[in-house]
């Protein structure tokens, strides 16, 4: 999905990286281990759900981070949307909205007015976060959840720590 959003802002979409052998071309994208001489003009987003792995894969990239949203989406003027961060088709953000670095926000989902999404966040599809609600880093917000406004959703984790993953 994130790749189709690159392609309808008529943005370039490159490489992919992954460090799995056993993948070497998505939808004819080549797929590569990630190495920071490789396209380093290019921006980077990292399409990777797992909150946690995204914080600590985002510590070591030394590509700079762009934004996608999606042409469907509706972002106010005055929203504040981080680096890294990926806002998917059907999404609603109002006004005075802040989303942090390396949010993802999916299909369907509306952020009312003046609230908070902290770095790392996966908000699901289908999902409302009422106005002026604040929800803490890496804090997941799963599928038809509905926040009531003013609500405090606490961080799972702090952003500097890192926590060794196996990946595969």
């Amino acid at each position: 999905m994130i790749g189709d959003a690159i392609k309808l802002n008529e943005d370039r979409l490159i490489t992919y990286f992954d460090d799995n052998k056993d993948l070497s071309f998505i939808n004819d994208i080549p797929v590569l281990p990630y190495h920071e001489n490789v396209e380093q003009q290019a921006k980077m987003i990292l399409g990777i759900g797992n909150n946690e792995v995204r914080r600590n894969i985002a510590r070591y990239v030394v590509h700079d981070f762009g934004i996608v949203i999606h042409p469907k989406a509706i972002v106010a003027s005055d929203a504040v949307i981080g680096e890294g961060s990926v806002i998917l088709a059907g999404a609603v953000i109002q006004s005075g909205a802040i989303i942090g670095k390396h949010v993802i926000v999916n299909a369907n989902v509306t952020i009312d007015h003046d609230v908070i999404i902290e770095d790392f966040c996966c908000v699901y599809p289908n999902s409302y976060i009422g106005g002026g609600a604040r929800v803490g880093t890496g804090a997941i917000i799963e599928a038809c959840t509905a926040i009531p406004r003013l609500r405090m959703i606490p961080k799972a984790f702090e952003p500097e720590e890192v926590v060794a993953l196996d990946l595969y």
